[in-house]
């Protein structure tokens, strides 16, 4: 087994396509095929399903996927460490808006001590960029999507709210309760769903557009809101509870166009952040 061969693999599996692979790779599409199905046969299994829409990875292909990225970011770290100087490389970061920025901050701090080498610009969600940490529900088509972690809804009261007493609470409990909504929101669809399939009213107060802005509002007694958990991080003027009947989450990760180069350390880097957190 070879570097050049999980490279190939790695590419394929990105583009979901052998040809879009040779070109990414800058070879022939022969090449591309003979180091897959080279691979298939060291590990004994198909990597891929060939049909006539193109390729599907198979189980076995999914699984070897975050490894073969795994041994290219350590083969590229070997020759990192024995460089008399790194170079230099710049990376422009996007950030969803509303993410946790606690979270976010952290990350950036960790990321930018181990990559000392790094020159990292954060710009806004709409502006062009090497990367995107985002919502999955945003993803682009032409996008490769790494999870980073899972934001876990919950309803937030005001401190001296009659639901605030309690941990969890049905929805049932929430009917014809004053509400602040958001928009726009990742997981707005899935809970007015859920509010009319239990034939249930809220009294919309108001709707804004950030986590922030609906948390004060919050605050300030007009109501309650449904929002990621670790947004009420440092908020002691108000409670949460976990909703019983209903599980709403949104997964955050690292996106990037499939034909983008971006630096196998810069990605283990991130990845490598998040696993310590968990």
């Amino acid at each position: 087994m070879d570097f050049r061969s999980l490279r190939y693999f790695v590419a394929v599996f990105e583009e979901q396509s052998f040809s879009a692979a040779a070109k990414r790779c800058f070879v022939a599409q022969p090449s591309i095929s003979g180091a897959v199905q080279q691979l298939e046969s060291e590990l004994d299994c198909a990597l891929f399903v060939r049909h006539s829409k193109g390729i599907t990875p198979t189980t076995e292909g999914t699984s070897l996927y975050p490894k073969a990225c795994q041994v290219l970011e350590d083969v590229a770290n070997i020759k990192l460490q024995f460089q008399d100087t790194p170079e230099q490389f710049s990376f422009k970061l996007a950030l969803l808006p509303f993410l946790s920025g606690n979270r976010v901050s952290k990350m950036i701090k960790q990321l930018i001590q181990t990559l000392p080498n790094l020159d990292l610009t954060l710009v806004d969600i709409n502006e062009d960029a090497d990367a995107r940490i985002i919502s999955q529900t945003v993803l682009n088509k032409d996008e490769v999507f790494h999870k980073l972690w899972v934001d876990r809804y919950v309803l937030a009261t005001p401190s001296n709210h009659p639901i605030a007493q309690n941990s969890n609470v049905s929805l049932a409990q929430l009917n014809n309760c004053s509400f602040i909504s958001r928009s726009p929101c990742d997981i707005i669809d899935s809970w007015q769903f859920a509010i009319a399939k239990r034939g249930l009213n809220l009294k919309v107060k108001a709707t804004v557009k950030t986590e922030e802005y609906a948390l004060d509002l919050v605050a300030a007694g007009l109501g309650v809101s449904i929002v990621p958990l670790h947004s009420l991080d440092g908020r002691s003027d108000l409670r949460f509870c976990e909703i019983d009947d209903l599980q709403l989450e949104r997964v955050v990760g690292l996106a990037y166009t499939k034909n983008t180069a971006v630096a196998p350390s810069l990605l283990a880097a991130i990845t490598n952040i998040e696993k310590e957190k968990k």
